[in-house]
């Protein structure tokens, strides 16, 4: 634990020069570029002026290039482009007198942000570990809330600026730790460090299935109110017999069920079952680590292994009504199943799903998006998850891939192009940032006004929902699907869209602020849970945020306090973007 604290100290000591400097308003991806990535920078207002891009060892022009003004959604800027530039180097974009903040050009341009996001991991691990920033902490964990009994939890990760252990949420962790690792090459130092990471998750995943197959809810968090488990505990075991306590934020004390627990600090698990989208997620973790530990452990990879096929067959009995999110998890899972084990009713089930999906898909249209889904067959509002991501773009490209001389082939392709294309990339180009939108909605105008066709869209969450958070999981993740759209569809245009979502996410967006921990410049003011359990979170190198949110309008707007929509690490945000900069990244 103190050598933890020690490394987050002198971390934050040296990046005490990043400064609050909202007025550089030269945008760009303040991580870099690989040479080949489309590469953008941003102005504010409406120019045709030149700029230049400066070589920082030699002061050289290595570029000159037109702005291209441009009024969109978020207002007026301007937009050059000097993808052209690719021999490696530090470089900054200049016009007149202002100049951006330098960033690097590099096969390996993403690899000091990758290492800080999976060391991210380390610093989060819950449990009797080395590197946890409290560790050990919550060894007791935990007691089951049906019958009252202690069920050793332990293991994982906080799952945010919290302590809690969610696993719909967490699991993100394991599969953007695992696809990281599948694309790196052989012999990379990375791979020993992921493999470590993905034990120590693994190991609470494990442990939070039940004999039947399912997985269970989570432990840490509220079970009869808001941060009733989000505490630090004594580490000790009680014995069984006794009272569970939902403890108060403020300290109080709830007695509301009589179970067990001597001092009464031990955290209660929540013993019904994740959501689908969970439990599909569990089962494609664990196909995954199946691979991935074949070669080094043959028992713990059956173990793996075993534990995805039981919890997809659990899910195939269980899973009666499913919306687009959980089929195209669905997919995901069984397409990771047949992968690891080649059996034939794991690609024949992804098949059958894709099925589904073309039914619940939009027309393309003439006056606006197309080619987004429908929620379910019951549910005929547009599809839209602010952390989810794009599941059933991803399974598709997936199903895709592995199976390209199907005979639906073609089907699986127009069903990809209408998502990315018509839909994602359409909106892509109705903004000077390039990002993706939330979602489209039906039935009501949610704020901003802004329509296409028979929907009006919002690129953020509405800031007045009792729960909202920024978009960089939403960015993220659609950068990927954008990747694999582009190798399925050989539209390397859309590869171009996925590099504007993670340059929104580290830098190039109206505040020039960077929302990872340690990359770029610019942080927003993080969120401190203080009211719940002491010490709070420190500052975590790799840590990603929510994300920049919108006001009421739908116009991005930067929270300068303590605010857990925008500033909040969370699992999700930090595993997408971990995967996203891997896909780029990969050779």
């Amino acid at each position: 634990m103190i050598a933890a604290y020690m490394f987050i100290a002198a971390f934050w000591a040296n990046a005490r020069h990043f400064t609050r400097d909202l007025h550089v308003d030269l945008f760009v991806n303040h991580a870099g570029y690989v040479p080949e990535a489309s590469k953008t920078v941003v102005v504010k207002g409406l120019t045709d002026k030149t700029f230049e891009v400066i070589n920082t060892s030699t002061g050289q022009i290595a570029f000159k290039g037109d702005f291209k003004p441009a009024a969109g959604d978020f207002g007026d800027y301007s937009t050059g482009d000097f993808s052209a530039v690719k021999q490696t180097g530090t470089y900054y974009v200049k016009t007149d007198t202002v100049r951006s903040f330098p960033f690097r050009i590099s096969p390996v341009a993403y690899r000091s942000a990758m290492d800080l996001i999976v060391g991210y991991f380390s610093l989060q691990r819950c449990g009797p570990s080395e590197t946890g920033y409290m560790a050990p902490c919550h060894t007791d964990d935990g007691v089951r809330l049906d019958n009252g009994r202690h069920q050793d939890v332990i293991g994982g990760w906080h799952d945010a600026s919290d302590l809690r252990k969610w696993v719909s949420a967490t699991i993100y962790g394991m599969i953007g730790l695992s696809r990281v690792h599948e694309l790196l090459e052989a012999g990379d130092p990375m791979l020993d460090k992921i493999y470590d990471e993905l034990l120590w998750g693994n190991m609470y995943f494990l442990k939070m299935q039940e004999p039947q197959g399912n997985v269970m809810n989570f432990i840490g968090g509220e079970v009869r109110q808001n941060g009733d488990n989000n505490r630090w505990t004594n580490n000790i075991i009680e014995p069984d017999g006794g009272e569970i306590n939902f403890f108060q934020p403020t300290g109080g004390v709830s007695r509301n069920m009589v179970f067990i627990l001597g001092d009464k600090d031990d955290r209660v698990i929540q013993t019904e079952p994740a959501d689908f989208v969970s439990q599909y997620n569990f089962v494609l973790s664990e196909a995954i680590m199946a691979r991935i530990a074949g070669k080094r452990d043959v028992e713990y990879s059956r173990k793996c292994l075993t534990a995805a096929v039981k919890c997809f067959d659990w899910c195939t009995v269980a899973d009666k009504k499913p919306d687009v999110k959980i089929i195209g998890a669905s997919m995901i899972a069984a397409l990771e199943l047949y992968k690891t084990t080649g059996e034939a009713r794991y690609k024949d089930f992804a098949i059958k799903k894709a099925l589904e999906l073309k039914k619940l898909q939009a027309p393309k249209q003439t006056d606006g998006a197309g080619g987004f889904f429908y929620t379910s067959q019951s549910d005929r509002e547009p599809y839209k998850d602010i952390w989810q991501g794009p599941l059933a773009l991803i399974a598709l490209c997936d199903l895709a891939e592995l199976f390209p001389t199907h005979h639906d082939l073609s089907l699986w392709k127009s069903m990809i192009e209408g998502y990315s294309v018509d839909y994602l990339e359409f909106f892509t180009r109705k903004n000077s940032f390039g990002i993706v939108p939330y979602g489209l909605f039906a039935k009501e105008n949610p704020g901003g006004d802004r329509k296409v066709g028979n929907y009006w869209y919002r690129y953020f969450m509405h800031p007045e929902l009792s729960w909202w958070v920024g978009v960089n999981a939403n960015l993220a993740s659609a950068g990927i699907g954008f990747l694999k759209a582009a190798s399925v569809l050989q539209k390397p245009e859309l590869k171009a869209a996925a590099q504007r979502q993670l340059d929104w996410i580290t830098g190039s967006n109206p505040f020039n602020s960077s929302t990872v921990i340690g990359v770029g410049y610019n942080q927003p003011v993080r969120f401190i849970n203080g009211s719940e359990f002491r010490p709070p979170t420190p500052v975590l190198p790799g840590a990603v945020m929510n994300g920049l949110g919108g006001d009421k309008d739908d116009m991005p707007y930067l929270i300068e306090r303590n605010n857990y929509n925008q500033s909040e690490y969370w699992t999700p945000m930090v595993a997408y973007t971990l995967w996203l900069m891997g896909e780029i990244s990969k050779k």
